[in-house]
């Protein structure tokens, strides 16, 4: 039996915040250690926030997996908020109506919920890159966003 993997490198991008915006995902599939397929993915919105385009990444990422995909997937991203998100506060959050411990609404409640959704009966780590620092995986992602958000309408 092989072991699979599938990495997600993410990124999101807007120009200006809120402004135009850009999100990026590349996909690759591992089979015993071996790359056998990579896909990748971008969008753009005309009007839309920093934070909402990175996790805009991660979730059409992940959509391209099937539900029930016994792969170990790991999300690679820049961005503390989605990480420390996803594995730490999301849950603190829930427990309290989805208000942070200052009692304020979590901004952004669809996009975590939908994180949640497309991540249930997956096997998902989440990973933070320091962005801009020469990870050739992160640039590429982050050259994919920025010019979805570029081309955002």
């Amino acid at each position: 039996m092989t072991n699979t993997e599938i990495t997600i490198h993410t990124d999101g991008s807007c120009l200006g915040n809120p402004g135009r915006g850009g999100w990026a995902a590349t996909l690759r599939r591992y089979e015993g250690g071996k790359e056998v397929k990579k896909r990748s993915i971008n969008g753009g919105v005309k009007h839309t926030t920093n934070n909402r385009m990175e996790m805009t990444a991660a979730i059409q990422g992940l959509k391209k997996i099937k539900k029930g995909e016994k792969a170990q997937i790991t999300v690679y991203s820049d961005s503390r908020l989605l990480i420390q998100g996803m594995t730490d506060w999301h849950h603190k959050w829930q427990t309290n109506g989805w208000r942070k411990a200052g009692g304020k609404p979590v901004e952004n409640r669809d996009l975590w919920e939908e994180l949640l959704t497309v991540t249930d009966e997956l096997n998902v780590q989440w990973e933070w890159v320091r962005g801009h620092a020469g990870d050739r995986r992160n640039e590429e992602v982050d050259a994919m966003a920025a010019d979805a958000a570029y081309k955002a309408a």
